[in-house]
């Protein structure tokens, strides 16, 4: 049964990603970075350094989102786990 709900859960998650990246209109990272890179070109070291930090900055942040939420999801993976093995416990 673990292994059910485990697979279930991977499933859903790896399903639900696929999903969402596939709604995402993105420009590829590549040609981002290329305008980056043009982008410094025309800055002095100051402001290069000021740009560097702020991109680092929202890099982090969003680093710590996605670590939260992946947390929160396991728990609830977790939970859901207990949850379907004390039901099945109770019929038994």
């Amino acid at each position: 049964m673990q292994e059910f709900v485990n697979l279930t859960i991977t499933e859903h998650m790896g399903k639900a990603y696929s999903e969402w990246k596939l709604k995402q209109d993105k420009e590829p990272v590549s040609e981002i970075d290329k305008k980056y890179q043009k982008l410094l070109e025309t800055l002095s070291p100051e402001q290069e350094e000021v740009i560097t930090e702020y991109c680092n900055a929202i890099f982090s942040s969003g680093a710590d989102t996605e670590e939260f939420f992946y947390r929160l999801g396991l728990k609830d993976g977790l939970n859901l786990k207990n949850t379907v093995k004390s039901v099945l416990e109770m019929i038994s």
